[in-house]
Order: C-alpha cells, then structure tokens, then sequence
C-alpha cells in the first residue's frame, strides 16, 4: 500500500501557498519599486533591516524543509528587503 500523502502535499494546498507567495511578492516588490521612483520617503530602515534578517532565516528554514513556496517567497522577501533598505540608506546618507 503506498504511504499516505501529507495534507501539504494536495494540489489545493500548493495552490494557496503559491497564491500566497505572489502576493507577498508583489506587495514587496511593490514597495520596492515605489522607493526607487519616488524616493524612500518614510521608509523606516530599522524595519527593513529586521525584515532583511528574519526573511533570511525563513530562507533558511525553508531550505532546510526543502519547500520551493516558502523558498521562492523568501527569496523574494530578502531581495526586496535588502533592496529598499540599501535605497533608504543611500537617500538618508546623501541628506
């Protein structure tokens, strides 16, 4: 008899996680986007440079459970976080 298949293996259950994945993406890359047009603005780097660290250890995480949603979603989390803080830096060192 074959093993049973976990609940997070289901189609349905992958479906959520990578609806999920885009949207955070999205909104991340948004923000990201947004800071490099019109300028970092009210962005707080303290919480971008948190985000940076906790997104690198679900990273890490992630990796360690081998699970491509929460790779790929944090993947895009460091990025964007690591991006909009380095253009917060930038603009608050060039004031």
């Amino acid at each position: 008899m074959p093993p049973q298949r976990r609940e997070s293996d289901k189609g349905w259950v992958k479906m959520v996680g990578w609806a999920a994945c885009l949207m955070l993406a999205g909104s991340l890359t948004y923000t990201f986007v947004r800071a490099l047009i019109d300028g970092p603005g009210d962005v707080d780097p303290l919480f971008f440079a948190l985000q940076s660290v906790a997104s690198t250890l679900f990273l890490v995480y992630s990796l360690r459970l081998r699970n491509r949603i929460f790779i790929a979603a944090n993947m895009v989390a460091v990025a964007n976080a690591v991006g909009t803080l380095m253009v917060a830096l930038l603009a608050r060192g060039g004031r």
